[in-house]
């Protein structure tokens, strides 16, 4: 079929940037890839996995009904058990959450959950606020919906409280305030940079909107993926647990991250005036997420089973999130070439170059002297901002020690020194 007879929403599938991203995997395929945000293939739990499945299906009271379809909200008991669970990251009982169980939905992965709550919200041409940088994947998501994207500038915390402010004042001169739909932040380690917002900055955000609330409401929607692969201490508490308005946040959590990708679970919790029309909508997308998955999560939760995972899984992330950013230090870039930072949890590491003779784009010859000479490859940082023109854009890259072996993160900061050094004219270090 040509191009012209497919509807938009197709044609946009087919430009979004992961494929374009999947595609130089193809195209490279002996590369060394730092750029995968794949999780490390040594710390998926298969047999803790199996040994649950095997008690599911041997148990006569609930092997077939956990073989059987399910609700579109999920698992009653397993969202209450999700309620239990977001009250000890927040560090509060079940009895002080401004939401109930009815708010929250199981998804199939965190990508169902922001697909289907955009929709809820927003119609084509209306306004999403995104970081400068923010999550690809999802600011294809808005391109798909028909969204204009408003970037707004961050510093080494997060989003710039100011900015934000500024960017809105900016809306409202130019007519457009009404369409501002909602507020995206990857909260907790985000990516692409690994940054988290501190509690004081969470609290002035929700000021902000505060102060904007009587010209406009805006929905603020916390993606809180990384959220539990915290290195050294746990994180704040979320934006949906310090706001007093129990009608403005939309929280997401994956389980891809800290469990497996291939169990495709996550939740989300909606205030209440989108509770029906994010069920209607799911319910003309499937007829419920996969129900064994998630009666195997249910096990782990109850079991504890989950939770020391978890804690392994810190512990093996944080050695091979230090590994890399000690590897960029040995390396020399770090010493005038490049700015970084040491992970605090997550799975990435944003570096910057400083030379601006040197870019990181696809199309840049950094890119195809790492990926064809060098062997190795990254996220070029252009992926990440929904302004083109921000100088930023051209001089970033992101890094993942999620799915290599330790070993071979020296390795690939080797490399990727190597290409920096090779298309700067200097000599390669030995």
């Amino acid at each position: 079929m040509e191009q012209k007879h497919l509807s938009r929403r197709a044609q946009w599938a087919g430009r979004q940037k992961i494929g374009y991203l999947m595609q130089q995997g193809v195209d490279f395929p002996d590369c060394l890839s730092l750029a995968a945000g794949l999780v490390d293939y040594a710390t998926l739990p298969s047999d803790l996995v199996r040994k649950t499945a095997d008690q599911l299906l041997l148990d006569p009271a609930r092997q077939k009904s956990v073989l059987q379809y399910g609700t579109t909200p999920g698992s009653l008991e397993l969202r209450t058990r999700l309620c239990q669970h977001l009250a000890e990251l927040d560090g509060v009982s079940v009895a002080q959450q401004n939401f109930g169980v009815e708010q929250v939905f199981a998804t199939t992965g965190s990508q169902q959950f922001l697909d289907l709550v955009t929709q809820a919200v927003c119609d084509p041409g209306d306004i999403v606020l995104v970081t400068a940088p923010s999550y690809f994947v999802y600011l294809s998501t808005l391109e798909g919906i028909g969204c204009e994207l408003v970037p707004v500038t961050c510093d080494e915390e997060g989003i710039c409280v100011a900015a934000l402010d500024e960017a809105l004042s900016a809306l409202e001169a130019a007519g457009k305030l009404p369409r501002v739909k909602i507020l995206y932040l990857v909260s907790y380690f985000d990516n692409p940079r690994g940054s988290t917002l501190g509690e004081a900055r969470r609290r002035e955000i929700l000021d902000c909107l505060d102060r904007w609330l009587k010209k406009q409401f805006i929905y603020l929607l916390e993606d809180a993926a990384y959220r539990e692969l915290w290195f050294d201490s746990p994180p704040p508490p979320s934006f949906l647990q310090l706001d007093s308005n129990p009608d403005r946040v939309i929280y997401t959590q994956t389980f891809s991250k800290c469990l497996s990708p291939g169990l495709r679970t996550a939740f989300g919790i909606v205030p209440p005036a989108l509770v029906k029309a994010f069920d209607d909508l799911k319910s003309i997308h499937d007829f419920g997420s996969p129900n064994f998955s998630q009666a195997i999560l249910l096990e782990l939760l109850k079991t504890g089973g989950y939770h020391e995972h978890v804690a392994d899984l810190r512990q093996a992330y944080r050695e091979k999130g230090l590994t890399l950013f000690h590897a960029l230090e040995n390396s020399g870039l770090l010493s005038g070439q490049a700015t970084a930072r040491a992970p605090e949890g997550g799975l990435y590491v944003w570096l910057q170059l400083n030379d601006s003779g040197i870019t990181t784009g696809f199309e840049d010859q950094l890119f195809r002297t790492a990926a064809q000479d060098f062997q190795v490859m990254y996220v070029p940082g252009e992926l990440f901002y929904a302004d083109s023109t921000n100088p930023e854009a051209r001089l970033t890259m992101r890094l993942s020690y999620g799915v290599q072996p330790t070993g071979k993160l020296a390795t690939g900061i080797e490399r990727l020194a190597g290409a920096i050094q090779a298309v700067a004219g200097q000599p390669q270090v030995q």
